[in-house]
């Protein structure tokens, strides 16, 4: 089936966005099991293990891949199913997966809090920016 170019591109940020998650999904699952099971894993107060700080991060950056993307791949299920997916919106859909990108990297390795932000913020207004071209064109429809 053919697709636009426009849909092609967004396609493509998806299963992007996508593989984002499941890697960071999967590294999060492999560090909780190797750090358990070295003993570097303690009981916290209430019984649950408490992780390096590493871990931690890994864990709230898999947690964030659960907030905001979720916007994103609603807005993009509807641009594709009115069929209203437009360069521009294709274009933002992009910049949001590679701030998304730029985001999880930041969170696993140094988790430098102002730079994190300014990820976050770039990727949450280029999803604003798609909610908002939707918005336009279905009630201009």
């Amino acid at each position: 089936m053919p697709f636009s170019q426009g849909t092609e591109m967004l396609l493509a940020a998806m299963l992007v966005q996508a593989w984002l998650m499941l890697l960071l999904l999967f590294a999060l699952g492999g560090s909780r099991f190797a750090t358990a099971s070295s003993g570097k894993a303690r009981r916290g107060k209430d019984g649950n293990l408490v992780f390096p700080e590493r871990v931690e991060w890994l864990s709230a950056c898999v947690n964030n891949q659960f907030q905001v993307p979720l916007l994103f791949f609603a807005a993009a299920l509807l641009a594709m199913q009115l069929n209203m997916v437009s360069m521009l919106f294709a274009i933002l859909a992009i910049i949001f997966v590679v701030f998304r990108i730029i985001h999880a990297a930041i969170f696993i390795t140094t988790n430098h809090i102002l730079s994190r932000f300014l990820s976050f913020v770039i990727s949450a207004l280029a999803v604003l920016g798609m909610w908002g071209l939707l918005t336009a064109r279905i009630l201009s429809a």
